[in-house]
């Protein structure tokens, strides 16, 4: 966009930015998105989760259906102030029984900076989220040995993870779903390729269709 059109677009506040007044702007934003970045890595996170949508399994219970993983760099603080107003959107669609299923998954997906159809982590959560509904599962345990007797030992699907100071052979997706939730905080590392997620994926789907 040529630099003279931007004074003739409103902004969300309804004020009319002249291109130098845009540009100061875009610099505090990355400033302060940068300063955000740093304190986050400094603390040891490799990246941010956030829960976009739950799904509600009974009084008081609910499972994580949809998530975004945030990059810690200088659209993190702007696409966190996003989460939040896409999760005001979500439940305000849901109060008023307008809810499209899909509304998660694009809102997710323009946080990530991702295109509409491209894979995003809140897939995981949400086949995850399907997987305790269908079975009815309460607890992290309960969800553990189901998966475990679902696998039957096979160890394409079974993953060390060390949990309390023991490691043991767990299912995949129960590791990779801790993992996810608690970034930073967990001593458990998904491989950068991305292989384990992929591979739960296509677990999960199987279990829930």
């Amino acid at each position: 966009m040529n630099d003279s059109k931007i004074s003739e677009i409103d902004s969300p506040e309804g004020i009319l930015y002249p291109a130098s007044g845009w540009n100061r702007k875009l610099s505090t934003l990355k400033k302060s998105g940068m300063r955000m970045a740093k304190k986050m890595r400094e603390q040891g996170l490799p990246f941010i989760v956030k829960i976009l949508t739950t799904m509600v399994v009974k009084e008081g219970d609910t499972i994580p259906v949809s998530a975004v993983i945030i990059k810690l760099d200088w659209k993190m603080a702007t696409r966190l102030k996003m989460v939040e107003s896409a999760t005001e959107m979500i439940t305000k669609a849901y109060e008023i029984d307008s809810l499209d299923p899909a509304l998660p998954h694009v809102l997710g997906s323009v946080i990530e900076g991702k295109g509409l159809y491209e894979h995003s982590i809140g897939e995981f959560f949400e086949l995850y989220g399907r997987f305790k509904e269908k079975y009815q599962l309460e607890t992290g345990r309960d969800t553990r040995d189901k998966m475990a007797s679902l696998v039957d030992g096979d160890e394409r699907y079974l993953t060390q993870y060390k949990e309390r100071g023991k490691s043991s052979s767990v299912p995949l997706p129960y590791a990779v779903r801790n993992i996810l939730a608690h970034a930073g905080t967990n001593p458990n590392r998904i491989d950068k390729r991305g292989e384990k997620i992929r591979t739960s994926i296509t677990l999960l789907k199987s279990w829930v269709s």
